[in-house]
């Protein structure tokens, strides 16, 4: 393909005009990205997703090559000895902070999923991040409606720290119930900074800090003053909208109103606030107030910590999330208790 960028429709119309077949049980190498490697890497997805995957930039090649420049996408391949990619998994950038990045997008060919070629993806991936990335944290995220993923997340010393209910809609061949999420961190290189306990989560913060062994100064909330800076994130097709708050200001009542007169009807609504400010713990009652309860904690996400609250339409059902280790259980029933504290 030629370096222009083109549309989903074009990659598609590409990959069917040249189809290549991949033979099974070749010899693998796992390594980082390469330039050659962005039209095996369109392929994959291709491949594994079919023509919906909901990033359009996944299936062109020169768009592979550009995201791949850093810093925030890092891809490491499954490489056959003939140069076709038969696996990919990747650290990108979701969270603000720098030294932050995600660890995902991991897919394999049917044909090569047998074996550890999994684990030598993830083995490299997380070697990136803390060798040669220097990260201070990496993320990741577990669906609750199986539990493979959190399997592997525990084998690489993921704790988990937050729960996002019903944040994810259902899988078109599912049972019809929409997925909640586990938020997972391994943290590489802590950076001890000050915390604003709000009053409803000190309990919840002191402990989760001490459990997951992070240090940090606790400081009573003086109030709000100036405006608040914020920015939203819309996920229409699974019926989400975010706001990530740095600045907590006077305002920030109307902020909230804003995000659900702008987004109407979502299923789920996210607060991500600034634990490191002094105005957090009002924020927090008047989220409250709003119906808005506990998600967890999210450390270093801003490359200092942001408390995630949360509101869904409805009444969750918590016995349907599948849930691995007894410390992820004891995050989900606080994070129930406080959501049925509001009623």
């Amino acid at each position: 393909m030629t370096s222009h960028h083109r549309t989903r429709k074009e990659c598609l119309a590409w990959f069917e005009a040249h189809p290549k077949a991949i033979a099974p049980r070749q010899d693998v190498v796992v390594d980082r990205f390469k330039p050659e490697d962005a039209e095996g890497v369109a392929r994959l997805y291709h491949a594994v997703y079919g023509d919906a995957f909901p990033i359009e930039y996944v299936y062109d090649p020169a768009r592979i090559q550009e995201a791949n420049l850093g810093p925030d996408l890092h891809q490491i391949v499954a490489r056959t000895q003939a140069g076709d990619v038969v696996g990919l998994s990747a650290l990108f950038r979701v969270a603000p902070g720098k030294g932050i990045l995600e660890s995902g997008a991991l897919m394999i060919l049917p044909e090569y999923r047998l074996g550890t070629l999994i684990f030598r993806l993830i083995d490299l991936t997380q070697k990136m991040a803390e060798d040669e990335l220097q990260l201070n944290a990496v993320f990741g995220q577990s669906v609750t409606d199986h539990l493979t993923t959190q399997k592997i997340n525990r084998t690489y010393g993921f704790q988990p720290f937050a729960f996002e209910i019903e944040s994810m809609p259902p899988r078109p061949d599912g049972d019809g119930a929409r997925i909640s999420l586990l938020d997972e961190f391994r943290v590489l290189r802590d950076s001890p900074h000050d915390v604003y306990l709000p009053h409803a989560y000190a309990s919840f913060l002191r402990d989760i800090y001490a459990e997951r062994g992070l240090e940090r100064s606790f400081r009573a909330g003086t109030g709000q003053r100036g405006e608040t800076v914020w920015e939203t994130q819309s996920m229409g097709a699974a019926s989400l909208a975010k706001v990530m708050v740095t600045e907590v200001g006077a305002d920030f009542p109307k902020v909230l109103q804003g995000l659900e007169t702008a987004h109407p009807g979502c299923h789920a609504y996210q607060l991500q606030l600034p634990l490191w400010h002094p105005g957090l713990p009002w924020a927090v009652e008047e989220a409250r107030e709003r119906g808005y309860c506990l998600g967890g904690l999210l450390p270093l996400w801003a490359d200092r910590d942001v408390l995630l609250m949360q509101k869904v339409a409805g009444e969750p059902d918590f016995t349907v999330p599948r849930i691995l280790t007894e410390q992820a259980k004891a995050l989900v029933a606080c994070i129930r208790a406080d959501r049925e504290s509001l009623k």
